[in-house]
């Protein structure tokens, strides 16, 4: 019969088993560096916003934006990067690795 302490180290590998498996199994869409990406403004649908990521770390990208370049932090929402190269706001673009420029 297994003692307390056993059964709570057998639980606690089960459960980081299953979490190493389900993160495998969720892809995460990840920036690219080099690629160009674009996103329509909230209020004016004929203004688009566009960047290029020049270079990543695992927090940051580092973007193109009307020849400037910043650094902005990476967010995960809904199973994608997110960043918000023009600062936080009510209506700000939101750039997403989906939304990569054809």
């Amino acid at each position: 019969m297994k003692n307390y302490e056993e059964l709570v180290k057998e639980a606690i590998r089960k459960a980081r088993e299953e979490a190493a498996a389900k993160a495998a199994e969720n892809k995460v869409k990840r920036f690219e560096v080099g690629a160009t990406y674009q996103t329509r403004s909230i209020c004016d649908h004929d203004c688009i916003f566009t960047i290029k990521i020049i270079k990543r770390t695992e927090k940051t990208v580092t973007v193109e934006k009307q020849g400037k370049q910043s650094r902005c932090k990476i967010h995960l929402i809904d199973g994608k990067e997110v960043i918000f190269p023009y600062g936080q706001y009510s209506m700000c673009p939101v750039f997403d690795a989906d939304d990569k420029a054809a």
